[in-house]
């Protein structure tokens, strides 16, 4: 690995880990999400550090070539976003079915409880059949 590349992997590596904290500091990122991206930034600072580390891996893996336990480790990280991406979305849509139920439920109980409440004197009683304006 050249020197040129090496440095320019840290300051790739270094320019993640500044936005994810700025993501972090504007509240466009939650801790628990952001976890992945910084582990993925260090791990990126290990290899662009210390190079020695993927030919390690990569004789450890049994993989011909430096680059593809790169590829490898890359795609895996992306099935793995996308995997918990999967789940986020999964329990949100819960989220909304389970408030969209129970807000129907109460404005079900809500014109249940106009209709049998008495009608004031002078007021036109309401159409049962109108929808409710707020």
């Amino acid at each position: 690995m050249t020197q040129q590349f090496q440095a320019f992997m840290l300051l790739g590596a270094a320019s993640l880990l500044v936005i994810i904290f700025v993501l972090l500091k504007k509240g466009l990122m939650t801790v628990k999400y952001s976890l992945l991206w910084l582990c993925l930034a260090i791990v990126l600072v290990i290899f662009a550090a210390f190079p020695y580390v993927v030919f390690v891996l990569r004789d450890l893996l049994d993989i011909e070539m430096p680059v593809n336990l790169v590829f490898l480790l890359m795609f895996c990280f992306v099935l793995f976003v996308l995997l918990s991406l999967s789940i986020a979305i999964t329990q949100l849509a819960e989220k909304c079915k389970r408030l969209t139920q129970a807000n129907a439920i109460l404005e079900h109980r809500l014109r249940q409880l106009e209709d049998a409440a008495p009608t004031p004197p002078g007021t036109a009683p309401r159409n049962p059949h109108t929808p409710h304006k707020e």
